[in-house]
């Protein structure tokens, strides 16, 4: 582990922004910056984010275990036999404020809060060194600046003349509350565009709701028909030591599989206690489960780039109300009047006339009304680390296809603040390889717009960060080769970073023997593999 100079003694460090990724930096903050003044400015009155107090019926899209920090465990990887407590492994409705609420006052962070005070404008200091933040109370000048402020900000504009409702994820509230007996569409195909289609496809809310689709999605199961685990459960770090092309030429062939051959999945690998489908009417529950079967089977061909080089959507509840017939999916609209939409196949045009139109298309980034210079997620390498000022990172922009942002934050703001604590070194280079960088990103996910978000592969981006702090998982931090190789099975966390030193770090393991079998018998192929790969890129570049 390299280091740099020691950091002064006595700077002074501010985040902008609470939440999840803003509390773990301001507890890495407080412990990793003895003597220095540290302060978190949020603009709203409370400390949990955008989805601590969310809608009534939210299920998160991962699971507990999986999402809490690393540094404050409070759930295991068990799975409730008891189909009563449906999603007990998720955080449901407030339970994840509630946890952060509890991590903030476990590590006495309230008084270094300062709530309801918003950020105005961010200036660089005209001595070139420092920056200069400007609220209601005045002007303050800091050593180091953290943005936290996260990707859930301004809903991007659509061209439409209909009436809109440009939802953002709610602090408290569910804006959707009072919509009833409305024509709606929805536009977009990302978790939150499917889950307002599913809330307003309530059948007591009488609602006509269409969600237009410009191409297929990927929508994973919160519960696999392998064991009826979380999907979480079945991810470990041996399936994700599988090179990336491979993992996509196998994947895509068994997500098809699994969705044409769900029963046979089922008998061959026996649930754990499985919330069921939530079709009601028993007489057509059969051809609610076809019709749910055929549109994630089609949603998933016609997915954008290939199978594992996008989003996955976790959000698999709304397929219920697809297959009741509740939800209709469309194409998108063949002009800006937003009247008329072409079907899914884009076959022929649907005049829908909606009284309502709800966008969800991505968000919008704050970074550009923060800063009085030009500033995007582009300028910072490895989504946190600005390439031309040392003094200024990022925490909790990084999107992953699958995983969460909480873990990934705390992987970030450790290393973000070993950076401003002098503990580890600033990349050397740092210019040319996130130039390198951006050109990898683009040509792997061409349609995002990485101008707002840094989208990562989760496990091997947090690798490449802890490989940085020398925090990765080793045969002699496991206890041994036994417990390593455990380790490699067991589902995959950001736990994996610290000792393995209590119980609630050593869940069972999930994955059924013949795929472990399967998939150490394909580990030298992909060894293989990726020495060619690197050859290639090697002399491509």
């Amino acid at each position: 582990m390299s280091t740099s100079s020691p950091c002064p003694t006595n700077g002074r460090l501010a985040i902008v922004g609470c939440g999840s990724s803003g509390l773990i930096t301001l507890k890495n903050a407080i412990e990793r910056l003895p003597g220095w003044h540290v302060d978190c400015f949020e603009a709203s009155d409370s400390i949990v984010g955008c989805w601590g107090n969310p809608y009534r019926g939210f299920v998160s899209t991962s699971t507990k275990y999986t999402t809490q920090f690393a540094c404050f465990q409070l759930y295991d990887a068990g799975v409730d036999p008891d189909e009563s407590k449906n999603y007990r492994e998720f955080f449901c409705e407030d339970e994840f404020g509630k946890y952060l609420t509890q991590f903030a006052d476990h590590y006495k962070l309230h008084d270094r809060i300062r709530l309801n005070t918003r950020i105005e404008r961010i200036n660089r200091c005209e001595s070139g060194q420092g920056w200069l933040l400007t609220h209601a109370g005045g002007i303050e000048r800091f050593d180091q600046l953290v943005v936290c402020t996260g990707l859930a900000a301004v809903p991007q504009d659509i061209a439409c003349q209909r009436p809109l409702l440009k939802t953002k994820v709610p602090r408290t509230g569910d804006p959707l509350a009072e919509i009833r007996d409305q024509r709606v569409v929805v536009i977009g195909g990302g978790e939150s565009a499917v889950d307002f289609a599913d809330r307003l496809a309530c059948a007591e809310r009488q609602n006509q709701v269409y969600l237009s689709l410009k191409s297929g999605i990927r929508v994973s199961p919160r519960y696999h028909p392998v064991r009826g685990v979380p999907s979480d459960f079945l991810r470990n770090r041996l399936m994700l030591s599988i090179h990336p092309d491979v993992r996509n030429w196998i994947g895509e062939g068994f997500v098809r599989s699994r969705i044409r051959y769900q029963e046979m999945f089922e008998s061959l690998f026996p649930k754990r206690g499985v919330p069921e489908s939530r079709c009601s009417d028993e007489q057509e529950s059969n051809a609610c489960r076809q019709r749910r079967k055929k549109w994630a089977l089609r949603l998933t061909k016609t997915s954008k780039d290939s199978l594992f080089n996008m989003f996955h959507n976790k959000s698999d509840r709304f397929l219920d109300a697809v297959g009741e017939q509740r939800i209709k999916i469309i194409g998108p609209p063949t002009d800006g009047t937003c009247d008329d939409f072409y079907d899914y196949s884009r076959s022929e045009s649907l005049n829908i006339e909606p009284d309502l139109v709800i966008p969800a298309v991505g968000y919008e980034s704050i970074l550009p009304r923060l800063f009085d210079e030009p500033m995007s997620v582009q300028d910072f390498y490895l989504g946190c680390c600005h390439i031309k000022y040392a003094d200024l990172h990022l925490v909790g922009f990084a999107r992953p296809i699958i995983g969460n942002i909480p873990s990934i934050s705390e992987i970030q703001a450790e290393y973000v603040c070993g950076l401003v604590a002098g503990d580890y070194a600033r990349e050397p280079e740092i210019t040319a390889k996130h130039q390198r960088d951006k050109v990898q990103r683009a040509k792997r996910y061409p349609r995002l717009n990485q101008k707002n978000v840094y989208p990562v592969e989760m496990f091997p981006y947090c690798d490449a960060l802890a490989t940085r702090m020398d925090r990765m998982p080793a045969i002699h931090r496991s206890g041994g080769i036994f417990a390593w190789m455990r380790s490699q099975l067991t589902p995959a966390t950001t736990i994996d970073y610290q000792r393995r030193n209590n119980d609630l770090s050593k869940p069972h393991i999930y994955m059924p023997w013949l795929l472990i079998v399967l998939l150490w018998m394909l580990w030298p192929f992909s060894c293989v593999y990726s020495w060619f790969a690197k050859v290639r890129n090697h002399s491509t570049n």
